[in-house]
């Protein structure tokens, strides 16, 4: 009666907070879950694997690697237990997925800024070989064509300076931008940042919206717009799939879609 679940790092706050509502779930249905991390390298993954394929776990929970890897699917393939893959799908249909719905969240996010009468939305930062990155890209680009609007994407802000770098070209631009959508929270937190650090001001000079809640966006001043993903749900729905395919209870595989929620009672989008 054990669960194995594989995540890219439990450091990261999402994952963090997915293994923690897995386990309570779990254990409430006499099921132990044990936590391995891969660091989003494939090879690690294969080796995750292995190992609760020794311990003889009796279903898997995992985020497949970034890059893709035929070996990892291969090995899949070859183990007799239930798999249920979250956060991004496994490119294969034969094993049940549980992902967040990035593509109509982004959207959403961007058209709310849009009805806000913004003009030059900035889409900023992010892996672009990461699924629910490009998945964000496409639903923001659909927003912005949609609405006749020009398509500003800058994926290189992984720190600080790259952050500064692109929103300074922007703001130094014919066309200054006179928003951001950080595509995921790190992107966020360094927009606010550098805008803070220029005196660039929240929202009247620049409105501010980003992809996933972190621990201070309801406390600063000005608070800020996010779109928050149903990491709860998400953690409970992909626990009890695996559940009911142990238990025999569902036999095919499932592609399942949960509904973010974008918090509009926040300040830095000017609602």
């Amino acid at each position: 009666r054990t669960i194995g679940l594989i995540v890219p790092s439990i450091t990261d706050p999402f994952f963090a907070q997915f293994a923690g509502v897995a386990e309570v779930h779990a254990r409430r249905q006499d099921y132990v879950l044990i936590l391995l991390t891969s660091q989003d390298k494939a090879h690690v993954e294969l080796e995750d694997l292995q190992i609760f394929e020794r311990h003889r776990v009796d279903g898997l929970l995992f985020v497949p690697p970034r890059s893709g890897s035929k070996e990892v699917l291969q090995y899949l393939r070859r183990l007799s237990v239930p798999i249920v893959a979250f956060d991004r799908p496994i490119s294969s249909r034969d094993f049940s997925s549980i992902i967040s719905d990035n593509f109509v969240a982004a959207n959403r996010a961007v058209r709310h800024l849009v009805d806000h009468g913004r003009k030059r939305i900035l889409c900023l930062g992010g892996d672009p070989n990461l699924y629910t990155i490009r998945e964000r890209v496409k639903g923001s680009t659909s927003a912005l064509t949609a609405a006749g609007l020009e398509v500003l994407v800058e994926m290189e802000a992984s720190d600080y300076q790259s952050a500064e770098a692109a929103i300074m070209k922007h703001m130094s631009a014919k066309g200054k931008i006179d928003a951001i959508f950080g595509l995921y929270n790190q992107s966020t937190i360094l927009a606010y940042e550098v805008m803070q650090n220029h005196n660039i001001k929240v929202p009247s000079r620049v409105s501010l919206i980003g992809f996933d809640d972190f621990a201070l966006a309801a406390t600063l001043r000005p608070s800020i717009t996010v779109v928050k993903q149903s990491i709860e749900e998400l953690a409970r729905t992909a626990t009890q799939l695996l559940l009911n395919h142990i238990a025999g209870e569902t036999s095919s595989p499932q592609q399942i879609e949960i509904a973010s929620s974008l918090e509009i009672g926040r300040a830095s989008c000017r609602e």
